[in-house]
């Protein structure tokens, strides 16, 4: 349906397929009437959206590539929305909705320009074709506006004894949630996905190495440890500032006896949970602040290893994502503790349109509890999720469905529909608008090689906020479980043993600081060459992307071993010696994946994908060693001295969208007394404060043996004239002296005596020299003379 006094496009050839519909006018195109506000409608609406009927919204035939029948539309800036709010029916839906999003000055808003987009919505798992409907999705016209205001979607808003309501909306209750509907979603789920969503078959803790774990029992509000869990829930919430009733040893007894539960001591966020889990059935639920002996070590070493278990085998996670502590609760879970409005506009006797709240992925990417270190395995591991937002919405997460309060969509044939989608706007004929499936967030273990799922669970992760740098590691330890026990691997301090050489190579994405000192040892509580020796968000480069030079399809040969790596630990010292390419363990074969090049894959399990084979000595993942005390790295490599520089072969360094990029990117070059022009030999991500350091002179390791550089150390036309394989990965690093040293052997030597002998402790001790990683970098091996000492170091 064309609208009037659009801008036209210069060149309509420039959009062959002419996706941006909203764009374009001609002189077909009805003429806009005369501005009359004795009318329901603004001219812009009256030839727009007042020509709408139920029916307008589908279904309609769909698939692949298919475009919705109807044109966007142009809605004029938000100054003439605003306007005309008083008395135009459309406009004023529209300000209602824009003016309650908190954003930026109203001044900003008014220039924003506002387009109507019609997008796909349900799509049923009916036999034959397909058929979707339409939902109007309203949205600010340029990228990067949706701070100004939050795109929303309109819909019928259903009539029940007209049809089935389904993919419309729902009516609201703006004081309280309807207890009903959320029950819906959890039995509907149940019987319509069963195991798909929740393994409901009967596990017992024993098997994964724990005596039992502990339940809040809802009937008689005591504790109760088990070995066979029943059906449960679990509660994800944030702490906060708040304070939180915790479970310690002086207590333990007392609260596990009937009654033994001071429920009135708890924050709000639980005693809520502990409500709904008994109202949708629950007679037991798990909170880890209860459920977990808070001052025992050896307790929260049993507990959090079952971490991964609690949360993937429970039958609900209930989200407490209301506010910013513990004591947010779960607003309108009472009657009158939510004040949500839901807004309407009636278009004809036919048709009223109800404007949709902000769907459960981005309504949970608004919270403060998205952004919490504990939460993001919790919500990964978590199978069947409730939850609970700030402005009193709830929302339901499953495998197979993501329902809301507003919204019609419970069917046993649901396939899709918008809140299961990742949906871009056509807002530009070079940005053409696209539709992906979001996909539940959880640990791929399928058809992705943990090589690249280990490097998207730890950007994502530190990336979050964790309130104690101790917790850095617990904080993910369920995730990398997972990883665990489906591959078979070793973790040490969080990296994979059988990938270490690239393991090591984590670059900063921010800043960075190392993490606090342990007061029993005034030694950091993690070593400098794991991330987990960090607060701050770290990352990996894409070992899929090779700046313009040949792609290896083995990516883990992009890194070769240099360094001869052994570990200095309290179990044993366990050295490196990856075999020849060639030499593939019994069982194992290679495979060809489009994603991930060259995998290995183990007997009939072709779904696993492995980017190096597992090798006698890390066939057998062993005991979680996530709590232990600090490594220390033995390494035998070569040591130089270089210098920093502003020196850059790249243009991409500070454009990325990294902020580490900006400022903290340093050439690297040689060292005095060379007083010349200094070459660049390769370059490196540093703290911003190493500006200051330019005229001093910095001690190297070499790492590995690099492929070549990245985009944002080389650029493309530069990178295509190497040769594989003329680049190291280097670690800049700090030699530890003095009393700091003295406080590192003493705890090396307290780690190694009591498993090793004592004359081993002192060979892997003696003659080495104590260093602490400052950044990872990449060099040209031109850049080392064959004379560059040789040393044996323990990095720590």
């Amino acid at each position: 349906m064309p609208v009037a006094d659009e801008p036209s496009a210069d060149d309509p050839s420039s959009d062959p397929t002419r996706k941006l519909r909203w764009s374009y006018a001609d002189s077909s195109d009805i003429p806009l009437p005369d501005e009359d506000t004795n009318q329901p409608f603004c001219p812009r609406h009256a030839i727009t959206v007042a020509h709408l009927n139920r029916a307008s919204f589908g279904p309609y035939p769909c698939g692949s590539g298919s475009t919705p029948p109807h044109r966007d539309w142009h809605f004029g800036n938000l100054e003439y929305i605003l306007s005309r709010k008083s008395w135009c029916r459309v406009c004023g839906l529209i300000a209602e909705v824009v003016e309650e999003d908190p954003s930026n000055s109203t001044l900003e808003r008014n220039n924003a320009e506002i387009i109507a987009c019609w997008i796909w919505d349900g799509v049923l798992n009916n036999s034959g074709s397909e058929v979707g409907t339409l939902r109007l999705r309203i949205a600010p016209e340029v990228i990067g506006w949706e701070d100004l205001f939050e795109p929303f979607d309109l819909v019928p808003l259903a009539d029940l004894e007209k049809d089935d309501g389904m993919f419309q909306g729902r009516r609201i209750n703006n004081g309280h949630f309807d207890l009903e509907v959320v029950k819906t979603w959890v039995h509907s789920c149940e019987q319509w996905h069963g195991s798909e969503c929740v393994n409901t078959a009967p596990w017992k803790t024993p098997d994964f190495g724990v005596p039992f774990i502990r339940m809040i029992s809802l009937n008689d509000y005591k504790l109760v440890e088990t070995s066979c869990p029943p059906s449960y829930a679990a509660l994800s919430y944030v702490w906060g500032p708040a304070a939180v009733f915790r479970t310690i040893q002086d207590n333990i007894e007392a609260l596990m006896q009937p009654e033994g539960l001071p429920v009135r001591s708890f924050p709000k966020s639980i005693r809520d949970a502990m409500t709904l889990a008994k109202e949708l059935g629950f007679q037991y639920i798990w909170v880890d602040s209860i459920c977990i002996i808070q001052d025992s070590t050896a307790d929260k070493v049993q507990q959090l290893r079952m971490m991964d278990r609690i949360y993937s085998r429970a039958s609900l996670t209930i989200v407490a994502a209301a506010g910013s502590h513990a004591d947010s609760g779960i607003p309108g879970l009472h009657p009158d503790t939510r004040s949500r409005k839901q807004h309407t506009a009636q278009i004809s006797d036919d048709l009223t349109l109800v404007a949709l709240h902000a769907d459960t992925y981005r309504s949970a990417a608004a919270t403060t509890w998205n952004t919490r270190g504990w939460t993001y395995q919790e919500r990964l591991l978590s199978k069947r999720c409730i939850f609970s937002f700030p402005d009193g919405s709830l929302g339901f997460q499953c495998s197979k469905a993501v329902w809301g309060e507003d919204y019609y969509a419970e069917t046993p044939h649901l396939k899709r529909c918008a809140p299961m989608m990742d949906i871009s706007l056509n807002r530009s004929w070079m940005a053409p608008g696209s539709v992906k499936e979001r996909g539940i967030p959880t640990v791929h273990i399928a058809n992705t090689s943990y090589l690249r799922e280990y490097c998207r669970l730890v950007e994502e992760y530190t990336g979050r906020d964790m309130s104690y740098a101790s917790d850095r590691l617990l904080g993910i330890s369920g995730v990398l479980g997972v990883l665990q026990r489906e591959f078979g691997l070793n973790f040490i301090h969080g990296l994979p043993e059988g990938i270490i050489y690239m393991a090591l190579l984590w670059q900063p994405r921010n800043k960075l600081k190392r993490v606090p000192k342990d007061p029993k040892t005034s030694l950091p509580l993690f070593p400098s060459w794991s991330w987990t020796g960090w607060t701050g968000p770290v990352g990996y480069e894409d070992w899929n992307t090779f700046n313009d030079m040949p792609e290896i399809e083995d990516r883990a040969k992009r890194v070769k071993p240099f360094a001869k790596l052994a570990f200095v630990g309290p179990k044993e010292l366990e050295h490196f010696s990856p075999p020849a390419a060639h030499d593939l363990p019994p069982g194992w074969s290679q495979v060809s994946t489009a994603e991930d090049g060259t995998c290995y894959v183990m007997g009939t399990d072709i779904h696993r994908y492995h980017p190096v084979p597992l090798f006698s000595s890390f066939d057998n993942p062993k005991e979680s060693n996530m709590m232990l005390d600090p490594f220390g790295l033995s390494l035998r490599t070569r040591i130089a001295r270089f210098r920093l520089t502003t020196l850059m072969l790249s243009s991409n360094f500070n454009q990325d969208d990294y902020p580490i990029e900006r400022n903290g990117r340093f050439g690297l070059s040689l060292p005095s007394p060379y007083t010349g022009d200094r070459p660049w030999l390769g370059t490196i991500l540093l703290p911003v404060q190493y500006h200051a350091k330019m005229t001093q002179d910095h001690e190297f390791i070499i790492l590995s043996e690099s492929y070549g550089f990245n985009h944002q150390e080389m650029a493309p036309v530069t990178a295509r004239k190497m040769k594989p394989f003329e680049a190291y990965d280097v670690m800049m690093i700090r030699r530890i002296e003095g009393e700091e040293l003295a406080r590192y052997r003493a705890q090396l030597t307290y780690q190694t005596t009591e498993t090793l002998s004592s004359q081993l402790m002192y060979d892997s001790l003696d003659g080495k020299s104590v260093i602490e990683r400052v950044g990872v970098g990449r060099m040209l091996k031109s850049s080392w003379d064959s004379d560059h000492n040789w040393e044996d170091f323990i990095l720590v």
